[in-house]
């Protein structure tokens, strides 16, 4: 005689623990150590490195903020840097494509003109650099200082609002601006 043992199965559904988040607050990725590029037409136009990077793309307002600072170079068809922009934390509005850098907000361009300011936009859509804080620059031999900016992403054309101080460098005291050692500038 043999027993055999019959399990049923039926439906027993399935449970769900509803856990609601708010996409505002809560990313849909977080990545740390990101180095990566990113492309517009199919060339290659930004290399990005930040050690956080958050992509909220379920919010009303779908973007990204890097809250550790991050380090943007655009690119010209050769894969050369033209631009150069680091800052303490970012914002970035998908939907306009403009960028609010803010903290020690440093630039340079090819040419190595130097910007320094606390905060920066940068409108990808107009190609345009803005911001009404503080800015000190550092170009063609001369400092400028002044509230109030807007040049085009290169760097090379611009407009000081409201210009406090225009003072000439002497090159052979002043190290170059990526060295990292400042020296006193002399002022004429």
């Amino acid at each position: 005689m043999s027993l055999t043992s019959l399990a049923g199965c039926k439906d027993e559904g399935t449970n769900v623990v509803s856990h609601p988040t708010d996409p505002e607050l809560v990313p849909t990725m977080t990545t740390a150590d990101v180095q990566t590029i990113i492309s517009d037409s199919g060339h290659t136009r930004y290399r990005i490195a930040a050690k956080q990077w958050n992509m909220f793309e379920e919010a009303k307002t779908p973007h990204w903020t890097f809250p550790q600072g991050v380090t943007c170079e655009e690119l010209d068809n050769n894969y050369n840097t033209v631009t150069t922009i680091r800052c303490d934390s970012a914002y970035f509005d998908k939907v306009k494509n403009l960028w609010t850098l803010t903290g020690n907000v440093r630039m340079t361009n090819v040419s190595n003109d130097l910007v320094l300011t606390d905060q920066l936009i940068w409108d990808q859509q107009l190609h345009r650099l803005y911001s009404d804080a503080f800015i000190h620059i550092e170009k063609q031999g001369r400092v400028i200082e002044g509230y109030g900016y807007e040049s085009n992403e290169r760097l090379t054309t611009y407009q000081l609002r409201q210009v406090e101080a225009i003072f000439p460098i002497d090159e052979r005291r002043m190290p170059h601006p990526n060295s990292g050692n400042a020296a006193p500038m002399t002022v004429e």
